[in-house]
C-alpha cells in the first residue's frame, strides 16, 4: 500500500504536468485564435482567386507551364513543426507515405520538421525542406511557390501535389491532397470583359498571385488544424491531470485521516489502561 510520502511525490509530478499542459493549452488557444482570424479574413479573397482561376485555368497554367510534361511529379507534404498534437502528424504522414509508395517517379518536398524527420527515417530522398512558422506568412509560402515555378520552367517537375491536413473543425482534421496547375476544362469566353493593357499581360501578372493564394490557403488550413489538434490534446491532458490530482489529494487525505484515527484509538486505549 502506498504511503503518504509516495503519494505526495506522485502528486508533485502530476501538478507539474498539469502546469505544463495548462501553459501549452493557453499558447495553443492564442495561436488558434490568431490563425482562425487570419483564415476567416483570407477566405473571401481565396474564394475570389479560385473563381478567377476556374475561368482562366488553362491560361494561368500556361504562364507557369512545365517545360517537360513527362517530368516527375512534385509532392509537397505539409505537417506540423512539433508533436503533442494527438494523431495529427501520424495520420497525415502515413497518408502521404501511402500515396508516395505507389508513385514510381517523384520529387519530394517537406514543410515542417515532423515531415522531414519522418521521410528521412524512411530513407526517402527530400529535394528541399521548408520550415513555416506556426502562423505561416504569405512570404514564407511565396518562397515555396517561387521554387515550384522555377522547377517547372527548368523541366525538373511536371504535376504538383500538396498533401496536407484539411481543417474541418476543431475536433476533425482530414488528410487530403490537392493538385496545383490542374486544368479541368477550357477557358470561358471573355465576352464583356476588358483587359488593360491586354489579356496576356493581365493573366501573366495575375498568375503568381492566384497560385500564391491557393498554396497559402492550404498552408493556413494545415496550420489551423495543427493548433486545433494541439489545443484539444493539451485540454484533454490538463483535464486528466486535474482529475488525477484530485484523486491523489483525496487518497492522501484519507490516509492522513486514518493515521489520525489510529492515533486517537491508540491514545484512548492507553488511557483506559
Amino acid at each position: 500500500m502506498p504511503t503518504v510520502q509516495n503519494l505526495k511525490k506522485q502528486l508533485r509530478g502530476i501538478r507539474s504536468t498539469r502546469k505544463l499542459t495548462k501553459a501549452m493549452k493557453t499558447v495553443s488557444t492564442v495561436k488558434f485564435s490568431k490563425l482562425n482570424s487570419i483564415y476567416s479574413a483570407f477566405s473571401p479573397y481565396g474564394r475570389e482567386c479560385e473563381n478567377i482561376y476556374s475561368k482562366y485555368e488553362a491560361s494561368f497554367v500556361n504562364v507557369l507551364r512545365a517545360a517537360d510534361p513527362d517530368a516527375p511529379t512534385l509532392v509537397v507534404v505539409m505537417a506540423a513543426n512539433k508533436g503533442m498534437c494527438g494523431s495529427f502528424n501520424t495520420e497525415l504522414l502515413n497518408y502521404a507515405h501511402g500515396h508516395i509508395s505507389e508513385m514510381k517517379d517523384l520529387v519530394l518536398v517537406t514543410v515542417g520538421k515532423k515531415a522531414a524527420s519522418f521521410f528521412k527515417k524512411k530513407d526517402i530522398p527530400i529535394e528541399k525542406e521548408y520550415i513555416f512558422d506556426d502562423v505561416p506568412s504569405y512570404e514564407e509560402v511565396g518562397k515555396l511557390l517561387d521554387d515550384i515555378a522555377l522547377w517547372r520552367s527548368e523541366g525538373k517537375i511536371s504535376k504538383v501535389l500538396v498533401v496536407y491536413q484539411k481543417y474541418v473543425n476543431m475536433m476533425l482534421q482530414k488528410p487530403s491532397r490537392s493538385e496545383l496547375f490542374a486544368v479541368k476544362g477550357e477557358d470561358e469566353e471573355d465576352t464583356g470583359l476588358l483587359f488593360a493593357p491586354d489579356r496576356d499581360s493581365v493573366i501573366s501578372k495575375t498568375a503568381m498571385t492566384v497560385f500564391g493564394s491557393m498554396v497559402y490557403e492550404l498552408a493556413l488550413e494545415n496550420a489551423l488544424g495543427a493548433q486545433a489538434a494541439t489545443l484539444m490534446t493539451m485540454r484533454s491532458a490538463f483535464d486528466t491531470a486535474t482529475e488525477y490530482c484530485e484523486k491523489l489529494e483525496g487518497e492522501i487525505n484519507r490516509l492522513r485521516q486514518s493515521a489520525v484515527t489510529a492515533d486517537v484509538i491508540e491514545t484512548s486505549a492507553e488511557a483506559d489502561v
